[in-house]
């Protein structure tokens, strides 16, 4: 299948040399002269976006930044990207679907990228042109053999058709292939990085305490990974079970706790996840009258 990659960093380079090892024909586009002829010294076929002239493949796939400022999202590069390409299709004559891989929050695909495209372009999605939302899960230092050997593939499709189109691309790599809707794949890939986040500012806090104590961080972290059900079963947690519950967590979590507070040690975190555990639980209509008086002794 021809492909054309739209940015050209480490996501979009990757995802242009994985498409190619599989037998497809792909061409690899950005601004920058200087990564144009890097791309070219290792053989692959790229050219800078000026000399775009005409879409010549069946998919595009966007794969620019998405930085953040002042803790806002930046759009910027993704809506000229998106210009760029919804001009030239306004003369292109075939059905074409175009894939965001940029990380970008939910609703984005939805209701800023389709509406742009439609409005410049003058054809409309669904009919002249389809529209995926594919997460990436690459890791910079490895990211080529990430994308080369995907451990999962999500399709989050527009409709059948587009989501048709791209599952027949990744059929090769004989991943694990699941589809969904353009928000539920952009907000997936959010909760993805997000729990990665968590888990290691949470183990960071742990190790700051063991340290502190003069304790064996990395055997009691092993010992851990070993023994929690949390870890060792990729399911746990994710079922819609309400509040954690029962005759250990919400005991030993508060003990924790208290006997980090007596210690001095500071459990932001610890104490982060008793307070949204107990907000849970009055959404839920459980034990308000608990919510109201620890939440008003809490010191978040």
């Amino acid at each position: 299948m021809k492909i054309t990659i739209i940015g050209a960093g480490f996501v979009g380079t990757a995802t242009g040399i994985g498409l190619a090892k599989h037998g497809n024909d792909v061409v690899l586009i950005d601004v920058d002269p200087d990564r144009i002829k890097h791309l070219k010294k290792q053989g692959l076929n790229a050219k800078l976006a000026s000399e775009r002239k005409s879409i010549e493949s069946e998919v595009t796939m966007l794969c620019v930044p998405t930085p953040t400022k002042g803790g806002s999202i930046q759009l910027n590069y993704i809506e000229a990207a998106i210009s760029e390409f919804a001009e030239l299709l306004k003369i292109h004559k075939e059905y074409h679907v175009i894939v965001i891989r940029s990380t970008v929050p939910p609703k984005t695909t939805r209701t800023i990228v389709v509406p742009l495209i439609e409005k410049i372009s003058g054809k409309k999605s669904g009919k002249d042109f389809g529209v995926c939302m594919q997460p990436e899960y690459l890791r910079e230092l490895t990211a080529n053999a990430d994308y080369e050997r995907p451990r999962y593939v999500l399709i989050g499709e527009f409709d059948k058709r587009s989501g048709d189109v791209l599952e027949k691309i990744y059929q090769p790599f004989e991943a694990p292939t699941d589809r969904c809707s353009l928000d539920e794949a952009e907000f997936q890939k959010y909760v993805h990085n997000t729990y990665n986040a968590v888990k290691i500012a949470f183990f960071n806090e742990m190790r700051v305490v063991a340290n502190k104590e003069g304790w064996d961080a990395g055997r009691v972290f092993t010992a851990t990974a070993e023994s929690s059900e949390g870890i060792w079963n990729p399911m746990y947690g994710l079922r819609d079970h309400g509040p954690f519950d029962g005759s250990c967590l919400p005991k030993d979590t508060r003990a924790l706790l208290q006997w980090g507070d007596n210690n001095k040690h500071d459990l932001v975190i610890l104490r982060s996840i008793i307070a949204a555990n107990i907000e849970h639980e009055a959404i839920l209509g459980k034990n308000e009258t608990v919510r109201v008086n620890y939440l008003a002794n809490i010191s978040l």
